[in-house]
């Protein structure tokens, strides 16, 4: 979750959006780990998720 906080120009910055972004697919590949036993879905979770900004 550190990708949302920044140092430049003597001052911290944080980017909500970007904690958004990493976060809520994280405790979706969490819950599917919890939930399954299984890493499958959370690594193939990961890949879409990968897969996704290389198309875009």
């Amino acid at each position: 979750m550190a990708h949302a906080c920044g140092f430049s120009d003597d001052s911290f910055a944080f980017d909500p959006i970007t904690m958004a972004l990493t976060a809520i697919p994280a405790f979706i590949a969490v819950w599917l780990r919890l939930r399954t036993g299984s890493l499958l879905l959370p690594v193939l979770l990961h890949n879409f998720g990968n897969s996704l900004s290389f198309i875009v």
